[in-house]
């Protein structure tokens, strides 16, 4: 039986479409409840800036799985955005926190539910949350934060408004299932 809790598996590296330094892939299976496996994506970029996203395990297509919900509570969903800020916390030096909340399959909707509760989680979980400035879209979901410290202040606030024109970009594509930037 596989390990439960959060696990390295590897680390990859960008293919040439791609502009990360590398991503940290883990795998989550909760202590309790359903094994229902879950990969953490922990994207490495320049200037200590993260991006954190997941997805089920061998559910959808590389175009839709960050879009597809599982069947799981809210015990299970707590425990995989507990996994992410473990994955997040594993980092050795001070980085920035992306994410952005993929709308489910065929719906683009400004504050989804996904975006509630992230935003929800981290208030209560992320540490020393009232010391992290953030900044975030309602409109297409995504917040980043980083600490009022952070030595890359001005490259994060310029790595977040990229993103941000991406994530939107995405939205906008009629034709392009893609859900991540």
């Amino acid at each position: 039986m596989a390990k439960k809790g959060l696990v390295f598996i590897q680390n990859e590296y960008p293919k040439s479409n791609e502009d990360f330094l590398y991503r940290q892939i883990y795998r989550f299976i909760p202590e309790f409840g359903k094994s229902i496996r879950t990969i953490i994506e922990v994207e490495i970029y320049e200037n200590n800036i993260c991006v954190i996203s997941f997805y089920e395990h061998n559910k959808g297509t590389e175009k839709n799985k960050y879009k597809l919900r599982s069947n799981i509570g809210a015990g299970h969903t707590r425990a995989i955005f507990r996994a992410c800020l473990e994955a997040y916390y594993n980092l050795e030096e001070d980085f920035a926190l992306v994410f952005s909340a993929a709308n489910d399959v065929g719906e683009i909707k400004e504050d989804n539910s996904r975006y509630s509760a992230y935003l929800l989680f981290l208030s209560y979980y992320f540490k020393n949350y009232d010391d992290y400035n953030r900044q975030g879209s309602i409109a297409i979901n995504t917040l980043m934060l980083y600490h009022r410290t952070f030595q890359y202040k001005d490259e994060a606030d310029l790595f977040y408004s990229e993103f941000e024109k991406k994530v939107e970009s995405n939205l906008n594509e009629l034709d392009d299932d893609s859900d991540k930037p």
